[in-house]
Parts: C-alpha cells; structure tokens; sequence
C-alpha cells in the first residue's frame, strides 16, 4: 500500500490474513489464532516514552 492510500483501500482482515498466511506458509486460521493470542492494549492505555 502507498501512503496516499485510503481507508477504502485497507484490506479486510480475511484479506490479511490470507496475505500473511501465504507469505508464511500457514493457514488463515492459524494467523487468526496467533493473533488472538496476543494481548495488545488499546492505544488509550499505551505507554508514551519520549525519547527526544
């Protein structure tokens, strides 16, 4: 994707993960499992680090 892509351009998940499976060499439902696996917090309750 370019930058000056839009959010009509994003793909769906299903196309995601599809991508990401084909490039891995999994499957879709294994992509899907391995991110519900992962705990990401919602951007509200990140860290903000300043690093200048």
């Amino acid at each position: 994707m370019s930058q000056g892509s839009s959010a009509e351009d994003a793909l769906s998940l299903e196309e995601l993960s599809e991508i990401l499976a084909d490039a891995t060499g999994t499957t879709p439902e294994e992509i899907e499992q391995g991110a519900a696996e992962i705990e990401i917090a919602p951007p509200e309750e990140a860290t903000v680090l300043d690093d200048a």
